[in-house]
């Protein structure tokens, strides 16, 4: 197996393959909105391409809730891994004290650079949603009366503690996050003393699941792992490759599952009904199972730490929160420029190049000079007040 220090390191290649696919899920619901809601009215490629590429395995790439599932069980696993390694409360609370600062920090500063977007008449999204045909979607954002008032409320609390996303369609994600972060340090601490942590993970689980809060799950699937990688740490090794490519192609199975729960067509259509009353855990279960697969191979670990990926996870976070403001801006504006010259699926290529170069810098730049500090800040807060108090 990888070396604890390495972890760290392929852990952030899945978030940033992941926030990569989340891109991509966002561009092609701009452009090619049809591949999510099988409208044949909305087709831009000949022979329904886009509707025949959403109905195919294949559209797990492009799988928006599956990643995002993905995020959760990586912080589940994340957050929960040094303390399983020492055994130590204190990293607990640390981690704990920090949490939110760590995540409000380019939170806040991605809402004020939406705010100024929005105030400087540069979100061209709604007459770009009439040709591209995605207005149930693409045309459905930054357009709300008192900007001002809608700006405190989000950077106050709507955001962090309400899932509030009017400023950035991607920033639902941050009251799961936060509340599954501190769900995961609650369930640490209270059972710090417990020999039977196990036991109490799996009631925990069961909870979640009989009240069909699967997003909640995903932290405890998280933590599990922590379980399996001391299981499989001195298992054989072709039992684990073995293991591991299963649990992935189920993985990529499980989380080709359409986005509007449109089964026609799909390898999902004669699914048992039962299972389908329950459709949220399967792209759940396949986030579990794809993660699973690269904690128990170091084959996947190597793969997944090249040094491409490892650059996509350093931005992970700031392109998670940047690319939607950008595809509703600046790619919008390209579009309806360029639209007339060189037609539909010429432009949209052309936008798709420009949008993903400038996306990347950005985040990079944004991962430096404000996630960064971010995390910075919210450790010396910690190292200034908080240690104090828990003395």
């Amino acid at each position: 197996m990888a070396k604890s220090t390495d972890k760290i390191v392929y852990l952030d290649g899945i978030r940033g393959v992941a926030a990569l696919c989340v891109f991509f899920y966002h561009f092609l619901l701009t452009f090619y909105s049809s591949f999510a809601s099988f409208d044949p009215k909305a087709v831009h490629l000949a022979n329904n391409l886009e509707i025949l590429y959403g109905k195919s395995i294949f559209s797990v790439f492009t799988s928006g809730r599956f990643c995002v599932n993905i995020f959760f069980v990586l912080s589940g696993y994340v957050l929960s891994r040094k303390y399983f390694i020492e055994n130590n409360l204190n990293i607990v609370l640390s981690s704990a004290n920090r949490r939110f600062l760590r995540l409000y920090f380019p939170v806040a500063f991605t809402i004020l650079l939406s705010w100024i977007l929005m105030l400087a008449g540069f979100y061209y999204n709604v007459p770009a949603s009439i040709i591209t045909r995605s207005d149930w979607w693409l045309g459905s954002f930054w357009h709300f009366p008192d900007v001002f008032s809608k700006l405190w409320h989000s950077l106050l609390f709507d955001t962090m503690f309400l899932g509030d996303s009017s400023f950035d369609n991607s920033m639902w994600t941050m009251t799961i996050e936060l509340f599954g972060s501190f769900l995961i340090f609650g369930f640490l601490a209270l059972t710090h003393q417990i020999k039977n942590r196990f036991l109490m993970l799996i009631f925990v689980f069961l909870y979640f699941m009989l009240t069909d809060r699967e997003q909640y799950a995903t932290f405890i699937f998280g933590i599990s792992l922590n379980y399996v990688e001391k299981f499989t740490k001195n298992s054989n090794r072709y039992f684990n490759t073995i293991l591991s490519t299963a649990l992935l192609v189920a993985a990529l199975l499980l989380g080709s599952f359409p986005a509007r729960f449109e089964l026609e067509g799909t390898i999902f259509a004669k699914m048992p009904h039962p299972v389908l009353m329950h459709w949220e855990w399967i792209p759940v279960a396949g986030a579990f199972f794809l993660v699973m697969a690269f904690v128990i191979s170091p084959r996947l670990q190597r793969f997944i730490s090249l040094r491409i990926f490892r650059f996509l996870g350093y931005i992970s976070f700031s392109f998670y929160l940047l690319h939607p403001i950008i595809l509703g801006s600046l790619s919008c504006f390209l579009f309806l420029k360029l639209h007339d010259q060189f037609g539909y699926n010429h432009t949209t290529a052309i936008v798709f190049v420009l949008t993903l170069a400038f996306s990347l810098c950005v985040s990079w730049l944004m991962a430096r000079y404000i996630d960064a500090p971010g995390m910075r800040l919210s450790k010396y807060v910690y190292e200034r007040w908080g240690k104090q108090v828990h003395k």
